[in-house]
C-alpha cells in the first residue's frame, strides 16, 4: 500500500488532516445551515473524526516501520 519513498505516508497524514477540519467544521454547519437532522450531523462528524485517525494512524505507522 505505501511506497519506500515516503510520500504515500505523507499524503495519508495529509487526508487525515482533511477529514479532521472537515469533521470540526460539520458540528458547526450541517445542523445550523443545512437544517440537518442532529443525530445525522453527529453521526456524520463522527465519520469524519474516525476517518481523521485512522489515516493519521497509517501514515505514522507506516513512517516509523520505514525509519526504524
Amino acid at each position: 500500500m505505501f511506497g519506500h519513498n515516503g510520500q504515500d505516508e505523507t499524503r495519508m497524514i495529509r487526508v487525515g488532516l482533511f477529514f479532521l477540519i472537515a469533521g470540526a467544521l460539520s458540528l458547526r454547519f450541517l445542523h445550523a445551515r443545512l437544517g440537518m437532522d442532529p443525530d445525522l450531523a453527529d453521526g456524520v462528524t463522527g465519520l469524519f473524526y474516525g476517518l481523521a485517525i485512522g489515516c493519521m494512524l497509517a501514515g505514522l505507522r507506516a513512517r516509523s516501520r520505514r525509519r526504524g
